[in-house]
């Protein structure tokens, strides 16, 4: 419920989550370049934290808000792993790869250019990878749904340290609250119906 009220808030303040970007860490620790630069001798927790503040560092370089939410997982297939859906402008894809590719020590396979596939940009090893959402809003809610559902796929709940699942402060409930008169204000002077309006807590 909080991952959907977070992606209708985004909506509503025209931050659309875009891209749904997968880092599989397991993947990049036994077969990645590790290129110069990268996180993966950091601690599990410590490596999360750097590689949301280093997309946040990247959003706050071209004026944007750090929208984006998470879930971290352990599976059987992956390993560790986490799932993320941001906003980023789809014309600068180039530079949100180029940080991954310094994060994760690993290069890009191939770049696309954005909307012309579903996956879009993905590692030479496969550890990481860029889907774009072309559905929207209800790709992004559908996105959100997987992230969080992620434990629901195993019997027993994986030991993870530090949170698994998050929303970024850009569209969390404290922003959602603060906005939501401006939200209200602006459904009833353009006429949009209560419905439309009111997902956003």
């Amino acid at each position: 419920m909080r991952f959907r009220a977070a992606v209708v808030f985004a909506y509503a303040m025209d931050w659309p989550l875009n891209i749904g970007l997968t880092i599989t860490w397991t993947a990049l620790q036994a077969v990645g370049e590790h290129n110069e630069g990268h996180c993966l001798g950091r601690g599990e927790w410590d490596r999360e934290k750097y590689t949301r503040d280093e997309l946040a560092r990247l959003c706050r370089s071209e004026g944007l808000p750090f929208v984006a939410l998470w879930g971290r997982d352990v599976g059987a297939d992956m390993g560790s792993h986490v799932h993320l859906s941001i906003f980023w402008p789809s014309r600068k894809l180039a530079q949100l790869v180029a940080v991954i590719e310094r994060i994760s020590g690993s290069s890009a396979d191939f770049v696309l250019k954005p909307y012309t596939a579903d996956v879009v940009a993905r590692s030479v090893c496969g550890g990481w990878q860029i889907n774009m959402n072309t559905r929207d809003k209800e790709g992004a809610l559908a996105w959100a749904e997987y992230i969080a559902a992620q434990h629901a796929k195993h019997p027993a709940p994986p030991k993870i340290k530090g949170k698994a699942f998050g929303i970024s402060q850009a569209i969390g409930k404290a922003a959602q609250k603060r906005e939501r008169p401006a939200l209200e204000a602006r459904a009833a002077k353009y006429g949009f119906t209560r419905t439309e309006t009111a997902e956003c807590p």
